[in-house]
């Protein structure tokens, strides 16, 4: 499966595709977590940037091929009037905190209810990053925690929040809710097909619920 960075902030109407937006605090990892998912490389520079990660999914007796296209805007901090564009149509989001920074899963709420309060309840994904730091230091959010947060922000939706915990900078998936392979989670060298699974994963939950 291959991915294709792109700096084209318009959408082209011809795909089939998932707009999904990246946001969390700065210095969480969210162009790390982006480069990851690249593979090799990095991503485009520029005030905007998206990931696309092609699959396939199944409708009916056709498989039909889906474009899942995330969005990191970069300098949302200095481009306020660009808020409402880059949430507009996204079918969903990915919330980015670190695990050892203890104001920055706080804030995940606050994501939340900028995301919804834009575009409507549409599914999340939470990923806690940087699990690689997490036993040296003592601001650590346990995972307890976040899953008593992420059952909250579950109830009563129709495709509940999704929980990775994960090391962007190693490429390593730490924690998942979805079933995955023993090999996937505990392999020193995991491939970068191991490291978008769960990404993929939820990509498709989203295609057949859009």
């Amino acid at each position: 499966m291959e991915s294709v960075n792109k700096t084209d902030f318009k959408p082209r109407i011809e795909e089939n595709y998932l707009k999904i937006v990246l946001v969390g605090d700065s210095n969480v990892g969210k162009t790390t977590l982006l480069n990851a998912l690249v593979g090799s490389g990095e991503t485009g520079r520029g005030y905007s940037v998206s990931l696309e990660i092609p699959i396939e999914i199944k409708k009916g007796d056709k498989k039909e091929l889906v474009v899942g296209r995330i969005y990191d805007l970069r300098s949302q901090r200095y481009f306020p009037f660009l808020h409402s564009l880059y949430y507009n149509n996204a079918k969903g989001a990915i919330i980015v905190f670190d695990i050892t920074d203890k104001n920055s899963f706080k804030s995940l709420t606050k994501w939340r209810d900028i995301i919804w309060g834009h575009v409507g309840n549409i599914p999340l994904l939470v990923c806690g990053n940087k699990t690689d730091l997490k036993n040296s230091n003592e601001e650590q959010v346990f995972q307890q925690e976040v899953l008593a947060l992420i059952k909250s922000f579950s109830k009563n939706r129709a495709m509940k929040t999704t929980y990775i915990e994960l090391s962007a900078e190693k490429r390593i998936i730490a924690y998942t809710a979805e079933k995955m392979k023993k090999s996937q989670l505990k392999d020193i060298y995991p491939t970068i097909d191991a490291f978008r699974d769960p990404f993929v994963h939820w990509i498709k939950g989203l295609a057949k619920k859009t």
